[in-house]
């Protein structure tokens, strides 16, 4: 139970580390577009001054795009079905690889003794789990690729 408690310890507290630096430069990037789409708009304001037509666009729709404050996409995203067969997959993977080291270092262990067994069942479950999401994500795809199909021919 103690090495369990330092593992989470020494894993954990990066994570929130790293998550918090994260969240930081993302807060930081938003901010400094903020600022400069604040500074554009009063650029714009003063340069445009009293002209009536600028009171028209205020209360036009074309107002809320000219300050509305968007970040844009650093790439384009996957599509939500693609995202979750290759998160299925990439843990089906980790799941399998796991459990296949579970059962090749059960040898080493010596037979009867509690590691021993341990191993085999650990070891077996992630097999089965990690063949079972790579399934799930077969499944998954083939579902998508028919759909894609279907959408087509209409």
């Amino acid at each position: 139970m103690e090495g369990f408690f330092i593992a989470t310890v020494f894993l954990g507290i990066p994570t929130i580390l790293g998550w918090i630096v994260k969240n930081y430069y993302a807060h930081q990037r938003f901010m400094k577009i903020l600022q400069l789409k604040a500074e554009m708009n009063a650029r714009l304001l003063d340069r445009l001054g009293t002209d009536p037509g600028v009171a028209e666009i205020l209360k036009s729709d074309a107002q809320q795009k000219m300050f509305e404050v968007t970040l844009p996409e650093a790439a384009p995203r996957m599509p939500a079905a693609h995202a979750r067969m290759l998160t299925s997959a990439q843990i089906a993977l980790v799941l399998a690889s796991f459990g296949a080291g579970l059962l090749f270092i059960r040898p080493y262990f010596q037979a009867g003794s509690d590691g021993h067994e341990a191993l085999l069942v650990f070891g077996t479950i992630g097999v089965a789990l990690g063949i079972g999401g790579l399934l799930s994500a077969a499944a998954a795809y083939l579902a998508t690729r028919l759909w894609q199909n279907g959408a087509e021919a209409r």
